[in-house]
């Protein structure tokens, strides 16, 4: 097949969720011919990839246009039916070259990656477009979990991508979600239960064991970027609730944050060097195969974790939320332990320091899983059949 693949983020490097998701997918998709466009931060340098080059046929990288929050188009976005950081990104050059090139060429499939992508798709006249990764829970909970006027702000959010999601699934033939918890979010706003197909998330388990590294006693790590706020909201709640309980009996415990974060957050989380911040980095799996225990205190948030998928295939054992293992094939006691209060989430990492018995048996069932059934190569050849099935003759 012909295909045009429209990213949200531009796959190289794979350093976070939805560039690792795209590049696991063009691998899954490889034995076609891809045009993909994809958007790029301002400070990102796009160069050859050699990897991309056998992937794609042609590759298109456009600048995503920023979020720049101006009291006007604050105004503007209040009386608009779409959600304000969707009014205020959306560009029409990113349009006009998605026109351009359907223009010059016929594709039998047109992927858009997540809801940034789907609006420009959603303005394709065709039959066969696929909206990858429709992600509900975010939007929904930061409005259920919200108070006071938050929670009446994010309520008109949480409106308007109602009823910009029941608009724009009318376009595609084929929705995808992460997991049964994001197809029922998807049932619940009116999308047709043939629509949806789940496409979880998943892990590259062979680059996985590739990577060694001693484990450093008593060290916790958390991989997620405080500029998101599900993240910013968890190292919080971790560093001010639960990390004094585990001090408390481990004065030697300390904890590793990994991904951007600004000034402002290291001074209001670290103290006396109990906590640490790497910064970007180009590779975290062996901060996260170094670390005792992989921590994952989300309390609100969507989707999927790749964060606890990369602890599973780097054998690290995890403790997480209810929240945080959302969605995943995950049992309590089997691949990893959940606790959703600060004493019960202490007391778990505290057991799994002292029991290595269990750190062992955790770990092994969660590589496991990893394997059998998130592991990248398998999630792409599911993709690449849904793909064949949804466009098996025409044009778009």
């Amino acid at each position: 097949m012909r295909i045009l693949f429209l990213a949200s983020w531009f796959p190289y490097p794979p350093d976070n969720g939805s560039r690792q998701r795209t590049r696991a997918l063009l691998r899954g998709l490889r034995a076609h011919q891809i045009t993909l466009i994809a958007l790029t931060d301002p400070d990102q340098t796009v160069t050859r990839v050699p990897e991309l080059d056998a992937l794609c046929e042609n590759i298109i990288a456009l600048p995503r246009k920023p979020f720049a929050p101006r009291r006007l188009s604050a105004l503007r976005a209040f009386f608009s039916t779409q959600p304000r950081y969707l009014t205020a990104t959306y560009d029409a050059a990113v349009s006009a070259a998605i026109r351009q090139t359907l223009d010059a060429n016929k594709y039998d499939a047109v992927v858009a990656s997540e809801l940034s992508m789907a609006r420009y798709a959603a303005e394709i006249n065709a039959s066969n477009l696929v909206f990858d990764d429709l992600e509900i829970g975010i939007f929904r909970d930061a409005y259920v979990n919200a108070r006071g006027w938050a929670r009446r702000r994010n309520y008109l959010t949480w409106v308007k991508f109602k009823h910009l999601v029941q608009n724009l699934a009318k376009y595609f033939r084929l929705v995808t979600a992460v997991s049964e918890v994001e197809r029922a979010h998807a049932l619940a706003l009116g999308l047709a239960s043939t629509q949806i197909a789940i496409v979880p998330n998943g892990v590259d388990c062979d680059a996985a064991d590739l990577i060694t590294a001693s484990v450093e006693p008593l060290s916790l790590i958390y991989n997620g970027a405080l500029a998101f706020a599900p993240n910013r909201d968890a190292a919080q709640y971790f560093v001010r609730e639960i990390l004094p309980l585990v001090r408390a009996q481990e004065p030697a415990a300390h904890l590793r944050i990994t991904g951007r974060a600004n000034q402002v957050a290291q001074n209001e989380l670290s103290a006396d060097n109990i906590v640490s911040f790497t910064g970007y980095v180009a590779e975290v799996k062996p901060l996260v195969k170094a670390s005792a225990i992989c921590v994952v205190p989300l309390r609100q948030g969507g989707g999927t974790r790749l964060k606890i998928l990369e602890a599973m295939a780097l054998r690290t054992p995890i403790v997480s939320t209810s929240k945080g293992a959302e969605g995943l094939s995950v049992r309590h006691g089997e691949h990893l332990l959940l606790a959703d209060t600060p004493r019960a989430f202490a007391d778990a990492i505290l057991e799994l320091f002292r029991n290595e018995p269990l750190r062992q048996s955790l770990t092994d069932n969660a590589y496991a899983l990893a394997r059998a059934k998130y592991d990248w190569t398998l999630i792409g050849e599911h993709f690449n059949q849904l793909l064949l099935k949804c466009a098996p003759q025409g044009l778009c």
